[in-house]
């Protein structure tokens, strides 16, 4: 049983946790094993070359999970870390879920599952009326899953963000507490 901050239980397979911060050279194994996989997507993979980057990343969410910053988890299967999932901002009432899932769990419906379980907790825990999903327009897997939920896409952002050399197309997608 892997040591952590705080637990949902979504079934008796899956989870969403916040780890202890000594699983840090675990999860850095799994991203560093993937990294392949996660670089188009993710502009933190370049830089987290260490367990030590990773162990300061746990520390910091469960800092901003206890301020009410962040509600950043870890989507577990049968006890093993699957995918990272959670809001990445809560602000005013919104909240923004950023994810990414180990190449190795791809095509099993365990996001789209992840996702809803944090969706259910933003509306019923932390009382959010609206939550946010951006991903990559050229990601079709990670844009299907926030349709799959009901959400709504709604804008293209105006600014540009560099992303491992290039300038993603972002979209967004919105549900407010009575959808």
């Amino acid at each position: 049983m892997k040591k952590v901050q705080f637990e949902i239980k979504i079934d008796e397979k899956l989870s969403l946790v916040l780890p202890d911060p000594i699983c840090a050279n675990e999860i850095f194994a799994l991203i560093d094993k993937d990294r392949e996989h996660l670089k188009p997507w993710l502009p933190w993979v370049d830089s987290t070359v260490t367990a030590n980057d990773t162990y300061k990343n746990l520390c910091e969410r469960i800092e901003k999970f206890r301020n009410t910053e962040q509600a950043s988890f870890y989507g577990t299967l049968n006890g093993e870390f699957a995918a990272s999932v959670g809001f990445i901002s809560l602000k005013d009432g919104e909240g923004e879920i950023g994810y990414w899932l180990l190449s190795q769990y791809c095509g099993k419906g365990l996001m789209t599952r992840f996702v809803e379980a944090c969706i259910k907790y933003g509306f019923d825990k932390l009382n959010l009326d609206r939550i946010v999903i951006k991903c990559d327009e050229k990601n079709i897997k990670s844009g299907a899953i926030p349709k799959r939920l009901g959400f709504t896409q709604v804008e293209k952002p105006e600014g540009k963000s560099i992303r491992n050399g290039s300038e993603p197309n972002m979209i967004v997608f919105t549900r407010n507490r009575s959808s």
